[in-house]
């Protein structure tokens, strides 16, 4: 009993030290940034040309990229009620039908329906604000959410903010040390585009399930593994993916077992470890041969949780198939964000060629194509730099996070330069790449102080409506 005792005092005292810090200063200067640059753009004249230019929101241009989401009452909490957050509180917002009838249409070419944002995340927080009296009013097209609704989707996204974090010190302190796991939570919150994880979208969940699910694989709990991956696919369809990170960690646990003669038992922790254990030759043939019916069946019930991992998706399209008739509806919804499967390069060079047309005078709309283009091609190259300090489990994932980037380009409308959009964003559940970022203490310092510059600079925008990813 006093053992137990102490190990909840010694948890207590690790995640106040090391998980509670780079959230609070993070969330906190989020909040002062909201109270202090809350202000009308004429305030701002002073500023030079090019800060107003990247940073600030143009209202006189055609393709300001303001935020259309119409002000809830509260301002403060209107500041945060802005872009996916109004697809995501009006699907929360509409009964049965989830509000996935609803469509906005901005001109001809993009007609956008709420079929795009997945369940699972306005599921949460419709059943959380059942507890709050007229919260779940009605959103009709055009109209907002109630208040109580938008401060729930915060809290909803806040609260699973903290458990990710939780989820990932573990994460990375099981496989590098406390000292990585604090570099890693303060790089991950500290990103610019972390802003979103405050905000009403399902980033934060998403990335909860995704590192319960390596939180998962690394102990060999294959069921709880598979679970996880069905709620990711539930909350993002990027989430179906998973199923192949999984097949390839179950057979490194395979081989690894049959290699060391020990089929039954857990062996050494994480699948992480056993990425470059050797096999012997012919071991396929005597693994056909020698093996007896209680080994096949322990693999193959190790094995079959991989199916779970696409029932998030499934029961979405199966869900659309009953109710509107097209199982695919979510997939036609993002032809209205100009989203087209293309060659892993095309997305990335004419981002580069399109932005840079104008140069050196870049309306802000190319300036985002820029630096959206920059970041994939950074991230590409530090993914490239990681690969041979990465397990296979990560590698795998980290070849469909990019095949999944890369592979659906905004490329369709050629007047629009933005051909990576969102890339920022999509970033941040690259965890792999985190982790192998926060096990050099040079590397988390080259990358901590750009993040910290741009997260001000991308808070600031987003309170003053602007596009940040």
């Amino acid at each position: 009993m006093l053992m137990k005792s102490s190990l909840s005092r010694s948890w207590v005292i690790c995640m106040l030290r090391d998980v509670v810090p780079p959230w609070l200063f993070t969330r906190a200067l989020l909040l002062l940034i909201t109270v202090l640059y809350a202000a009308p753009r004429s305030q701002w004249s002073h500023w030079p040309g090019v800060v107003l230019t990247t940073v600030l929101p143009d209202p006189r241009h055609p393709h300001n990229f303001l935020s259309p989401s119409p002000p809830v009452g509260d301002p403060i909490v209107n500041m945060w009620y802005r872009w996916d957050a109004a697809w995501y509180l009006r699907v929360a917002g509409n009964g049965p039908d989830m509000g996935y009838t609803q469509r906005f249409t901005e001109n001809k070419d993009h007609n956008y329906g709420a079929f795009a944002f997945f369940p699972l995340y306005p599921l949460i927080v419709r059943t959380v604000a059942l507890a709050v009296p007229a919260a779940n009013a009605p959103v009709p097209v055009g109209a907002t959410p109630r208040p109580q609704l938008v401060v729930i989707g915060l809290v909803v996204a806040n609260v699973t903010f903290v458990l990710t974090l939780i989820a990932l010190y573990l994460l990375v302190k099981a496989r590098a040390g406390p000292a990585t796991a604090r570099r890693t939570l303060w790089l991950l919150c500290i990103f610019p585009t972390t802003v979103v994880f405050s905000a009403p979208y399902s980033e934060s969940l998403f990335l909860l399930w995704l590192v319960l699910f390596f939180l998962a694989l690394d102990n060999r709990h294959w069921w709880l593994a598979g679970v996880c991956g069905a709620l990711a696919s539930a909350t993002r369809s990027n989430g179906a993916l998973l199923a192949l990170p999984y097949v390839v960690a179950w057979g490194i646990d395979v081989f690894s077992r049959y290699d060391r003669g020990a089929i039954g038992g857990h062996g050494a922790r994480g699948v992480q470890s056993t990425n470059s254990t050797s096999v012997d030759n012919g071991w396929f043939t005597n693994l056909l041969r020698g093996r007896s019916q209680a080994h096949w069946l322990l693999w193959l019930t190790t094995l079959a949780p991989v199916m779970l991992i696409p029932l998030g998706l499934f029961g979405y399209m199966a869900y659309q198939w009953v109710s509107f008739g097209d199982p695919f509806l979510f997939q036609e919804a993002q032809k209205a964000w100009s989203r087209t499967l293309a060659p892993p390069w095309v997305g990335l060079i004419d981002g580069f060629k399109w932005t840079l047309i104008s140069w050196p005078h870049l309306t802000q709309p190319q300036w985002r194509g820029l630096t959206d283009a920059l970041y994939a091609l950074v991230f590409l190259l530090l993914t490239a730099l990681a690969w041979r300090r990465t397990d296979w489990v990560g590698r795998t994932y980290a070849l469909v996070f990019w095949v999944y980037v890369l592979c659906l380009p905004n490329i369709s409308d050629p007047k629009y330069p933005d051909t990576l959009i969102s890339t920022p964003r999509f970033l941040l559940v690259l965890v792999p790449l985190w982790i192998w970022l926060g096990h050099s203490r040079w590397r988390t310092a080259l990358i901590a102080g750009p993040s910290a510059l741009l997260l001000l600079a991308y808070t600031v925008r987003w309170v003053n409506g602007g596009w940040i990813g």
